[in-house]
């Protein structure tokens, strides 16, 4: 039997997401919004499927959004919610927009506009 070595210390990777809506998968009309946190960065992710805009925009009728927050904006994240660790960040988010369901996306770009966090935005056809 070997054993492995480890040199230096290795931070151990949280990860964690919530789900605000998420329509059955095999329904033929649907949505997905969910928040991530991984390897210290938040993200967003939203997937339409099957209305008829989605089938006007790409050829498998599917469109998914991305936002993604670098480590420093992250961090203006927990400092924002006032929070100190990425689980407590993330209940924060949900309970603060979670009411909203699949356009929670858009009180949170309005929040981060107003907080002056920035992140990177990404449409897949």
């Amino acid at each position: 039997m070997t054993h492995k070595k480890y040199y230096g210390y290795k931070k151990p990777q949280e990860r964690y997401s919530i789900k605000f809506r998420d329509d059955a998968a095999n329904s033929r009309v649907g949505t997905m919004f969910a928040i991530g946190y991984q390897d210290e960065k938040f993200y967003m992710v939203k997937l339409n499927w099957g209305a008829e805009e989605d089938w006007e925009r790409s050829r498998d009728g599917e469109v998914e959004m991305t936002w993604s927050f670098d480590e420093e904006n992250t961090k203006k994240i927990m400092l924002r919610t006032g929070t100190h660790n990425a689980k407590d960040m993330m209940q924060a988010m949900y309970e603060r927009f979670g009411k909203y369901k699949a356009f929670a996306h858009f009180h949170i770009e309005k929040w981060c506009k107003e907080k002056e966090i920035e992140y990177s935005y990404y449409v897949h056809y």
